[in-house]
């Protein structure tokens, strides 16, 4: 009988691997030391400004309107993302200059042939893009390329039978999503001087009644509309303890304990709301939405639209916001769970 010999010699880049590996390790465990540590310099900011937010917000709220300008009359993008307020700007999209222009006809021509994954969710309950279960149920996943899919949400007379939605990231349909985000990245920047995140932006279409309910973002953020319409709802950092934000260290709880829609909240219920300055507005077609960081807002889809959450990096000062805790703890959760593995 033949006898193989099995070498027990080790590859010589075997070494290295193991390096590789170890400093991987050794480079999660770094920054999951760094987010932990931000967490607990968090925790007491918030505590005190929540402390702080009871006493100050005591009182009887209003309704106000989103401004609306152009970029002359506002002084620019620049003017109007260092006055830290929502504004509805009429022409910022127009003036961009896209290679390819996000609409129904522009999007038709990005990776025609690759298939996606679309989720369907009972129409009498909809879709909300936010963790927590805010009474959506998915039914079913469909597979769609593009053309069929703008087909379905925006053919004259379709009607749907499940609510539907579609939030592609930058590297869906074979990078074509990211070759239009870099492509408004660059105008941005050229405009305003600030170091966009394309990797937190992305295109988002979706059928009417679609909502994102209450909710704030650690960065500054630019919503624009190039096909239908939305109605806004926002509420400035000052008034977060009057809309009933959940707990920061419960991320995958919903934002806020508030219906999906904030305007079917029982004052009995939630007697604070009525101390909140609300700001409503419509954003249309062709408009953009300026949200500065950690301004609450829901949106709802008025029709069947196109619209881009544009990203602006995470200036240094915000990783202090006490709104920054709850985004600290996800991303706390999210590297212990990658190291676990």
């Amino acid at each position: 009988m033949a006898v193989t010999t099995v070498s027990r010699k080790r590859p010589r880049n075997g070494g290295a691997i193991r390096q590789t590996g170890g400093v991987r390790r050794l480079n999660q465990l770094v920054r999951l030391a760094v987010v932990g540590v931000l967490i607990m310099v968090l925790t007491p900011i918030w505590a005190v400004d929540r402390a702080v937010a009871n006493v100050r917000t005591r009182g009887r709220g209003r309704t106000e309107s989103i401004p609306r300008s152009s970029l002359t009359a506002a002084g620019g993008l620049e003017a109007i993302m260092a006055a830290e307020r929502p504004m509805i700007i009429t022409d910022l999209y127009e003036q961009l200059d896209l290679d390819i222009a996000p609409d129904l006809d522009g999007l038709r021509t990005v990776a025609p042939e690759t298939p996606f994954p679309v989720n369907r969710h009972l129409a009498e309950a909809p879709y909300f893009l936010y963790v927590g279960d805010y009474g959506a149920t998915r039914e079913r996943v469909d597979q769609r390329t593009m053309g069929p899919f703008l087909d379905e949400l925006f053919g004259d007379g379709v009607g749907l039978e499940l609510t539907t939605y579609k939030l592609f990231a930058i590297h869906e349909l074979d990078g074509g999503i990211g070759r239009i985000i870099e492509d408004m990245a660059a105008a941005l920047e050229r405009l305003v001087g600030r170091k966009a995140e394309p990797k937190a932006s992305g295109i988002w279409i979706g059928a009417e009644g679609c909502t994102t309910p209450l909710h704030h973002d650690a960065w500054t953020g630019l919503l624009f509309q190039p096909v239908g319409s939305k109605s806004i709802v926002m509420y400035g950092p000052r008034d977060r303890a009057n809309i009933y934000f959940s707990s920061p260290f419960k991320p995958l709880s919903t934002w806020s304990r508030l219906p999906a829609r904030s305007r079917d909240a029982d004052p009995a219920r939630f007697p604070r709301l009525e101390r909140a300055v609300r700001f409503e507005g419509r954003l249309g077609e062709g408009e953009t939405l300026f949200i500065p960081a950690f301004w609450a807002h829901e949106i709802e889809a008025l029709e069947p639209n196109v619209s881009i959450p544009f990203r602006f990096a995470t200036r240094p000062a915000d990783h202090l916001d006490p709104g920054f805790l709850r985004p600290a703890v996800e991303i706390f959760n999210g590297k212990l769970t990658a190291l676990r593995r």
